[in-house]
């Protein structure tokens, strides 16, 4: 009789130990799940973007802010696109585990954020600056000069709508805070967002 009940004891040990190995592997895979969903960008830093999922995700669900951290993303695609992240992109996410309740929510496992579409501006005017009392129009051209003065002759501290002509120095149609430097008489570079543009001397006419 005792070697049944010793036999029988060792059974249930056996299957506790195999039910608790068991669930020990299903929450790892719960936890290495990789997850997408797609957002639209309301705010880009250095270290997170705040997003708002779109209607119809889970994530939507959660909050409609997400705060979702950027500094442990190290995809080339990825970085690539934050670089020149901006307010009004449509963006897909990726991320492990689970969402942070707070408000904004919070994603700090994000892993790939890459562009699905981006909203472009609507301008009736090309971008503009004013400058020195001339007006400059954008040539859609980027600086190719590698050595550079790192000082601003000025910066872009008043706006307009894109549909108008600035008319004031230092205005711009298209936002403020933006440096500049005078390359030749009839151009001037503005740095937007990490790189050099080259503007034209135009007449105001647009």
């Amino acid at each position: 009789m005792n070697r049944y009940i010793a036999l029988s004891l060792l059974l249930v040990c056996i299957f506790v130990l195999t039910g608790c190995e068991n669930k020990g592997e299903k929450t790892n895979e719960v936890t290495a799940t990789k997850t997408y969903f797609e957002a639209t960008v309301l705010e880009v830093s250095d270290t997170y973007l705040l997003v708002e999922p779109l209607e119809g995700t889970l994530e939507r669900k959660s909050a409609d802010r997400i705060k979702v951290s950027t500094g442990d993303i190290g995809e080339e695609k990825s970085l690539n696109y934050l670089s020149e992240a901006q307010a009004g992109d449509t963006v897909e996410i990726g991320y492990h585990g689970g969402i942070a309740e707070s408000y904004p929510a919070q994603i700090n496992s994000a892993y790939e954020i890459k562009l699905v579409a981006r909203e472009e501006a609507a301008y009736d005017k090309i971008p503009m600056v004013m400058a020195g009392g001339q007006l400059y129009c954008d040539t859609g051209k980027e600086s190719t000069i590698t050595a550079r003065c790192g000082v601003m002759d000025g910066e872009i501290t008043s706006t307009v709508e894109g549909t108008q002509i600035p008319t004031k120095n230092d205005q711009s149609n298209f936002g403020t805070g933006y440096g500049y430097q005078f390359v030749t008489d009839g151009q001037i570079e503005v740095y937007i967002n990490n790189k050099w543009f080259i503007f034209e001397k135009r007449s105001e006419d647009g």
